[in-house]
């Protein structure tokens, strides 16, 4: 090996600490995104990925919208919304890229409000139920972004918590948001919202569940995200798989769950049907199917990550009822028959691989006939 001068040696030094932290992340996106699109081949199920709350340096963050895109495409995202504060002056050049739209956070009462689907700037009241609201009449898709506080310390109290309370009986929250983090965005404040989503679900509310990174900065992008069932991929079936709950939160894992009322428990097929059971043929997240009291329907699940699979859970109406451990598998798929005891149940999955990354699918609905 060729000797270098102390200059030459300085060089390189400088130049390695300028560039070395970029190209770390660029390895994690590459590792990632190779991850994720092998796991896709396990699956029979199609979806497309993106993330609902990002900022610019049209507010808060650092980099452009297109520094932004150099690194939505090093995570192989297929869709992405800048939602930055008190603007959406960031679309002009948003449009200049293919599925990179806009929306914003402004903030309201007891919490920041997130919007998606509006083209001009929405000015809150310092109301959210008002905001919330009227973000819908006017065409918009409202969420609440982290609902319990973020990381590294904030902490919401229990008038904010409570605030939910505020929204009616269907609204969406993150469950996972990633502000402030990187590489693994599942915390403290992930917890206490899993644990105030299953409250409001076992309420009987129709409460969708999303996954966002809330990156201010864009080493961050791909680290948490939406999978999303929609076709063809747009803003505005994107947004309608949203209001449907056709979507799951992940940081890596593929999960899909279908729910199928077991025939002999139906009185009259054909009058159920007409009257709003989508889940004869395969209820999926985010559906409602009405079924008398006593029914027993099969939920079946498909999971995987090509990192390996470690546990899956079943969750009815705020309890674990099914624990799929020890897996050592890169996928598993299964169906297990569930009792519907009447009145508003739900049922949804958490999906855990080796290293602990996880995805949670969003509910499907049982409701009484």
């Amino acid at each position: 090996m060729p000797k270098i001068t102390k200059k030459e040696r300085l060089k390189q030094i400088a130049q390695r600490r300028e560039t070395y932290t970029t190209r770390v992340f660029m390895m994690w996106k590459d590792v990632m995104r190779e991850r994720i699109e092998q796991t896709s081949k396990l699956v029979s199920f199609k979806f497309y990925r993106g993330d609902l709350h990002y900022h610019s340096t049209y507010s808060d963050g650092v980099a452009t919208v297109h520094e932004t895109k150099e690194w939505i495409d090093r995570a192989g995202l297929d869709f992405f919304f800048v939602t930055d504060h008190g603007t959406v002056n960031q679309k002009r050049y948003c449009q200049k890229y293919e599925n990179l739209w806009w929306g914003q956070e402004p903030g309201t009462q007891y919490h920041h409000l997130g919007i998606l689907g509006l083209d001009r700037k929405y000015s809150p009241r310092g109301n959210l139920a008002y905001d919330y609201r009227k973000v819908k009449e006017l065409g918009g898709y409202p969420f609440i972004p982290h609902p319990a506080g973020w990381f590294p310390s904030t902490r919401y109290n229990d008038e904010q918590k409570d605030s939910l309370n505020l929204l009616g009986e269907e609204f969406a929250i993150e469950v996972i948001n990633g502000a402030n983090q990187v590489f693994d965005c599942f915390d403290i404040t992930d917890e206490m919202t899993i644990e105030l989503w299953d409250k409001h679900l076992c309420q009987g509310k129709r409460v969708t569940g999303l996954g966002n990174t809330d990156a201010h900065l864009p080493q961050a992008i791909g680290d948490v995200w939406t999978g999303v069932f929609c076709e063809p991929l747009t803003k505005e079936n994107v947004i309608d798989a949203l209001w449907k709950g056709h979507c799951f939160a992940s940081d890596a894992p593929l999960v899909n769950i279908m729910l199928t009322p077991l025939l002999p428990a139906l009185k009259d097929k054909d009058s159920l049907k007409q009257r709003g059971v989508t889940g004869l043929n395969g209820a999926q997240m985010g559906d409602i199917v009405y079924l008398p009291a006593g029914s027993t329907v099969a939920l079946h699940y498909e999971c995987a990550d090509s990192r390996g699979l470690s546990e899956i859970r079943i969750i009815k109406d705020g309890q674990c009822i099914e624990k799929i451990s020890q897996i050592d598998n890169v996928k598993a798929e299964d169906t297990i028959e569930i009792r519907f005891e009447g009145g508003k149940s739900y049922c949804r999955l958490e999906c855990f691989a080796f290293d602990q990354r996880r995805a949670y699918t969003n509910p499907i609905y049982i409701w009484e006939s």
